[in-house]
């Protein structure tokens, strides 16, 4: 199913909203090499997922059933299918144009009880012609926001003393802001503050923060009203040639194959 309902305010438009049941053998693989269009939600009903990335400093992702995957827009990865059994079953949730809050802005691993009771409750109400109402999904998709976000308030103490950080950097990833910076914003040295940043996030403070930049500027790119140099001024970067190649690397193209 799929919608374009997009009020004046509202925070996201809701791409498409599918169940997925399929019979592949163990091992399948389904490859993403210029990642995908939107940003999505994807929940596993049976089975078990392993997401690789291309980007070296991803972590690869293992998903098992009752676990919710996030992947931001442009997450260049592959998707293999490792139970010996053959189906496979999943639940996806696409957004365009979404102002995601700061702590999802990488590939995140979610595991909370609230997920399988939102999407079994969303698959049979959908049978049932509620997703015929645009607003529905859009009522289903701040519910899940708001049990992450409360997920997030739970996290061990040592990481919530990134939280202003993180905000900070994803609110104004444009500010040429010094990494000392963000450490007096919790609290820490900054070498402290890189270790705990690293083990919290699993980039550094700089790549965290280049990610955000180069996301933002694909964008830009994709709208058709930025030149290169333009967007990535934009975004935050003072080297062009440093933007290029970092697009490339984490996109696959340059920046202007977007054009």
């Amino acid at each position: 199913m799929k919608t374009n309902y997009s009020p004046q305010k509202a925070l996201f438009t809701i791409g498409n909203i599918s169940f997925i049941t399929v019979q592949r053998h163990q091992g399948h693989i389904m490859s993403y090499s210029e990642g995908r269009s939107q940003h999505s939600f994807i929940y596993t009903f049976r089975g078990t997922m392993c997401y690789s990335f291309i980007d070296p400093a991803i972590s690869n992702i293992m998903a098992s059933a009752g676990q919710l995957v996030f992947l931001p827009s442009g997450t260049r990865h592959t998707s293999a299918y490792l139970d010996a059994e053959n189906e496979v079953g999943i639940a996806q949730f696409d957004t365009i144009d979404g102002e995601l809050p700061y702590y999802l802005s990488a590939p995140t691993l979610i595991t909370f009880d609230h997920a399988e009771e939102i999407f079994s409750s969303l698959r049979t109400d959908l049978k049932a012609g509620a997703g015929e109402n645009p607003m529905y999904y859009f009522y289903r998709l701040y519910e899940l926001l708001w049990h992450l976000s409360r997920k997030i308030q739970n996290i061990p103490y040592k990481f919530k003393k990134l939280q202003p950080a993180l905000k900070e950097m994803n609110m104004h990833y444009a500010d040429r802001r010094k990494i000392s910076d963000y450490a007096d914003m919790a609290g820490l040295s900054e070498p402290g503050f890189r270790r705990l940043f690293t083990e919290y996030t699993g980039l550094s403070p700089i790549d965290y923060r280049n990610r955000i930049r180069l996301q933002e500027a694909k964008k830009l790119l994709r709208s058709g009203e930025y030149p290169i140099d333009e967007a990535a001024e934009a975004v935050g970067f003072t080297n062009l040639s440093f933007f290029c190649r970092s697009y490339k690397r984490l996109f696959g193209h340059s920046p202007g194959k977007e054009k």
